[in-house]
């Protein structure tokens, strides 16, 4: 369907359009004027056959949501009158590199939870499904509205409703034709990451609970996220009372195993291992929550041997050389957190047993020794890895010298083959020359004598070729009497 600017128009005698403001995917906002009270108002342009919008707006009453003031039904489009936000989309900033600090981020994720509580809370309930950044103002005062509800949705306990949502924010369940209030937490989660742009690794180490509840919030089982905006709502709370809820020397203990909180979602070095990453989150999500940054250290420690033994079950689940080495470092990184430094040792040996070119273990383990007075023996480990990495690297480039011999003799070979292959080459080109000399001599099939005469000749000798031709001219001359 064509739409057409609507520029100059006056809509029900009473809204004279002034000029578009913007163009969504369910329709063009343009700016109006009422020339009854001089007030400026939004006019949203949509096809008849998706007004569900303007029948979910009247049923709103949100300060942070466009309050609609007029309907208007014309031929095949309906026109939403509603009132004029002056201010800029988050997906304005952002497009310009304009992200948001960790502490904007924290408030602006609890205004917009408290929007979409609001929604879920209706009855019956009514699910966003297209939250983003694009669909976010932010006035010049600070204000936060949520706009555009095209794809806004009731929700029914036993019917399922077609929403897609947009990609990068949707949430898995969406593109199954399911959306509920855990799609508007995943997609909650994604639009604040977004928000943070590039400082997402200075989030990790000066807010993690803040990163924490946006892994949460975006996994991709939905039993796993938040169940509804007033736990997202108290998540956020708990981050944004402590920066460092976990000491740097324990974050640091977690990264050296491999774990690292970014974009959302907890990732490995390598990524090959869903199950397995999973498993991990799941063993490791204890470390994030109010119970262990905020208990005392008996409840900490409590949740520490909790921890553990969930760790000693992935090892005997996951057998994996990558698996079994990330298990063991948050092992001893576990046991140092709780001042056990001999179970930590037991952990970093048994890993170098088997594993002895682990770098990680290696620095860790030194580290630990270092810590513990051990400076002798944080030394000796020091210099055996510098050993075994010079073993190592003399190994490779012996290896190296060796195929390249293997590469030279590969080429002599092959230089030998290709002049033996050219010479067999010729000497079958002069035999098929000579075979072909053979095929022209009108006599050789006929006389004996010409054949011994080509091979000892090793072909036609013109000069005895003449000798024999008058020879056998006179002898048939003689023959006939001549």
């Amino acid at each position: 369907m064509i739409q057409i600017d609507l520029t100059g128009r006056i809509l029900k005698s009473r809204y004279c359009i002034l000029e578009k403001i913007s163009k969504g995917g369910e329709g063009s906002v343009y700016l109006a004027r009422d020339m009854e009270l001089g007030t400026l108002w939004a006019v949203k342009q949509i096809s008849a056959d998706h007004k569900r919008e303007a029948k979910l707006l009247r049923l709103f009453c949100h300060p942070s949501m466009p309050k609609m003031i007029d309907y208007v039904e014309k031929d095949e489009y309906c026109y939403i009158i509603m009132e004029f936000i002056q201010g800029k989309t988050l997906e304005w900033y952002i497009s310009r590199k304009e992200f948001f600090a960790p502490e904007r981020v924290l408030q602006m994720g609890t205004e917009i939870a408290g929007m979409l509580s609001y929604l879920h809370n209706r009855k019956p309930p009514v699910y966003y499904g297209d939250l983003k950044p694009e669909n976010l103002m932010l006035t010049e005062t600070g204000k936060l509205y949520l706009v555009d509800f095209g794809i806004a949705v009731f929700g029914y306990a036993k019917e399922q409703k077609i929403c897609l949502g947009t990609v990068g924010y949707a949430a898995p369940e969406q593109y199954e034709g399911k959306v509920g209030k855990t799609s508007d937490v995943f997609a909650l989660g994604k639009t604040l990451e977004r928000l943070l742009g590039g400082k997402r690794w200075r989030t990790w180490i000066s807010h993690p609970r803040l990163l924490w509840v946006l892994h949460k919030c975006c996994i991709r089982e939905e039993k796993y996220r938040y169940t509804d905006m007033e736990a997202v709502i108290k998540a956020l709370a708990w981050a944004s009372r402590g920066k460092h809820g976990i000491g740097r020397q324990f974050l640091a203990g977690l990264a050296g195993a491999g774990i690292v909180l970014a974009a959302g979602g907890l990732f490995l070095y390598r990524q090959n291992q869903p199950e397995f990453l999973e498993a991990l989150t799941k063993a490791t999500q204890f470390y994030y929550e109010a119970d262990f940054q905020e208990g005392s250290w008996k409840e900490q420690k409590e949740i520490c041997q909790e921890v553990e033994e969930k760790l000693h079950r992935l090892l005997r689940i996951y057998k994996g050389e990558e698996e079994q080495k990330r298990v063991l470092l948050l092992l001893a990184a576990n046991s140092e957190y709780q001042g056990n430094a001999e179970q930590a040792e037991f952990y970093y040996e048994q890993l170098l047993l088997y594993q002895p070119q682990c770098q990680e273990a290696y620095g860790d383990y030194g580290l630990l020794l270092w810590q513990q007075g051990e400076e002798e023996k944080s030394v000796a480990l020091w210099k055996e890895y510098e050993s075994m990495m010079e073993e190592e690297k003399l190994m490779e480039e012996e290896k190296l010298a060796e195929e390249k011999n293997f590469t030279d003799e590969d080429s002599l070979i092959d230089e030998k083959n290709l002049s033996d292959e050219k010479k067999l080459i010729k000497e079958k080109e002069l035999k098929e020359e000579k075979n072909l000399n053979k095929e022209k001599d009108p006599l050789y099939e006929k006389d004996p004598l010409h054949e011994k005469m080509l091979e000892e000749n090793g072909g036609v000798n013109l000069k005895i070729w003449e000798n024999y031709v008058s020879l056998s001219d006179k002898k048939s001359g003689l023959e006939k009497g001549e």
